[in-house]
């Protein structure tokens, strides 16, 4: 296993940082349209009511002052006071009917100082007391209050049954001398705003939507941008601690440090896996010293890659491959003794059977291999690396070119 065939951290951790301020921005941009569109229905809403309370209390005004006759009497005490004498309540349903025509109302009732209806366009209401309407109660205590419902089903002044209409309903306090005699309620048929409310409210969703998603879309481009230099840069960190700088492959303090994660790991992998052994291969470039001597340095380090490449070609991705020093290298081939052994030799063989083709003449490169498996119940790095370093220095003293390692028992 090479570095770059590893799945980088900092690529990983940049992709997730990401996709989370995806996520997070797809929810604020949500939350911002849905704040906003309910919070333009509501204003928009309470402007409506406003405009209603507004025509309310004119219409009330004008209706005192060209209907005080039939609307106003005189008490004991000699006030004014909300009155309909019974005999003129046809007389003055005719002239309220007459005189809202243009308006948009739907129905009108009159209150006394005691919450009695005295005045209604539905006659049948008159006569009933609605004590414990809230909203009546702050009118007669001088608070105009009004309220944007819907309704499934009202009846207009031209006694036609509407359905499914949005009516605000203003109570109007009626003052005689700064004391509230009673108060008007009036029902105003707002239906035809509701098309323009929605109207509103899809169009200004449909800006900001488009405004968010190109504010967020240009700065995630950027941050994009940024962060994949950062990861960039993280990889090249990375690279550089764990990478052997000359061949690619993993350096010393990487391949020891991998090394030592497996053989922690291997009485959990051996309960997992019976017949799981962990094997270590140690591999020197034979007469590499003379290499240098005669052909220089440069082509040295060429002879280095080159070995790199044909081992890393050799074995599976998932083996671990490493420079241990100089031009020795450490594999651990997922494999029993035996086939880290078979792996040992095809590396071998991989190397010497063709020769080494650079500016100057063809080299015969060959390699001498040890290999040591882990014992049962062993966890010292140590000792398993020793018994592949002795089994290297046993192929080099039978004459090199060649796969050995020692007996076990011998190895102490």
């Amino acid at each position: 296993m090479t570095v770059d065939e590893q799945s980088s951290p900092a690529r990983g951790s940049v992709g997730l940082l990401l996709r989370r301020l995806a996520i997070v921005a797809g929810i604020s941009a949500l939350i911002i349209i849905a704040g906003s569109g309910y919070g333009i229905y509501h204003v928009y809403s309470g402007h409506i009511i406003r405009s209603a309370e507004e025509d309310a209390e004119h219409i009330s005004r004008v209706l005192i002052d060209e209907q005080r006759d039939l609307l106003f009497t005189l008490g004991a005490d000699g006030k004014e006071k909300l009155f309909v004498d019974p005999m003129y309540q046809d007389v003055l349903d005719r002239r309220l009917r007459r005189f809202l025509h243009s308006f948009q109302i739907v129905k009108i009732k009159v209150y006394d100082a005691g919450g009695v209806v005295i005045f209604s366009t539905e006659p049948a209401l008159i006569g009933k007391i609605d004590a414990e309407n809230f909203r009546l109660l702050r009118a007669l205590q001088g608070r105009p209050d009004s309220h944007l419902e819907n309704k499934g089903s009202v009846r207009d002044l031209a006694d036609e049954e509407k359905l499914d209409v949005d009516v605000v309903e203003t109570y109007v306090p009626v003052r005689v001398a700064d004391t509230v005699v009673g108060a008007f309620e009036v029902y105003a048929d707002v239906t035809r705003y509701r098309r323009e409310i929605t109207t509103i409210v899809v169009n200004s969703i449909l800006i900001l939507g488009g405004i968010l998603l190109a504010v967020f879309g240009i700065a995630f481009i950027f941050v994009k941008k940024a962060t994949g230099r950062v990861a960039e840069v993280q990889q090249q960190l990375h690279a550089m601690a764990t990478t052997d700088a000359l061949t690619g492959a993993f350096n010393r303090g990487t391949i020891l440090a991998r090394a030592r994660e497996e053989i922690s790991r291997i009485d959990r992998r051996r309960k997992q896996k019976d017949d799981y052994d962990l094997s270590f291969i140690m591999l020197d470039i034979d007469h590499f010293k003379k290499v240098n001597d005669t052909y220089g340095h440069l082509t040295g380090d060429q002879v280095l890659r080159e070995v790199v490449a044909r081992v890393q070609s050799t074995v599976r991705d998932y083996d671990l491959f490493g420079r241990y020093g100089g031009e020795e290298f450490l594999l651990l081939p997922d494999a029993s003794f035996k086939g880290a052994v078979a792996a040992a030799e095809r590396v071998r063989l991989a190397i010497k059977e063709r020769p080494f083709v650079f500016a100057g003449p063809l080299l015969k490169v060959t390699v001498s291999l040890g290999v040591a498996t882990a014992r049962p119940g062993e966890h010292d790095l140590n000792l398993v690396l020793q018994r592949a370093d002795q089994g290297l220095y046993k192929a080099k003293a039978e004459g090199r070119d060649r796969v050995a390692w020692i007996d076990p028992e011998q190895s102490g």
